[in-house]
């Protein structure tokens, strides 16, 4: 099974695939060029484990990155993680915070993603929960090869109710 809907590119050059079903434990997501080519693999990827699936995609305007958040049962609960098209480097979006989740927002241009933190959660987290003690949100801005990042502005911290 895969995504219905394709998650590509804006010239629809690459495209980000979940394959698989969730309640199976090989389900991945794949990175694939317009003609095929698997230019990353969760399920080989170091980074990464078998029963990735990659949510909250969003490409960058200029289809240089995509952000994403890889959902998993393992060390990745729900990291926001960014690709680089060009250099093909798959980097993780670090944070201060030791029990957390992020996930992408929107990109502002082409090398600046907003990204927000939830905390903390202590494994037991879904979306649909207003688990976290706390929110805030960073914008962040992508250089060079190898991919480094800087935190331009963060938000204060908010406290949803719950």
């Amino acid at each position: 099974m895969e995504d219905r809907v394709a998650h590509s590119s804006p010239d629809g050059s690459v495209t980000v695939r979940n394959i698989g079903d969730t309640a199976t434990p090989d389900h991945h997501f794949q990175i694939v060029s317009r003609s095929g080519d698997v230019l990353l693999t969760s399920d080989k990827h170091l980074d990464l484990e078998t029963g990735s699936f990659a949510e909250s995609i969003a490409w960058s305007p200029d289809g240089h990155f995509v952000a994403f958040s890889v959902r998993t049962s393992g060390p990745y609960i729900r990291d926001t993680f960014v690709y680089s098209v060009r250099s093909k480097q798959l980097v993780r979006v670090l944070t201060e915070d030791d029990d957390y989740q992020t996930r992408p927002v929107r990109w502002h241009d082409n090398h600046r993603l907003i990204v927000q933190t939830e905390a903390p959660f202590g494994g037991m987290a879904t979306e649909d929960k207003e688990s976290a003690s706390y929110r805030y949100r960073r914008t962040i801005r992508l250089s060079g090869s190898p991919i480094q990042f800087e935190t331009l502005y963060t938000t204060p911290r908010t406290h949803p109710k719950s």
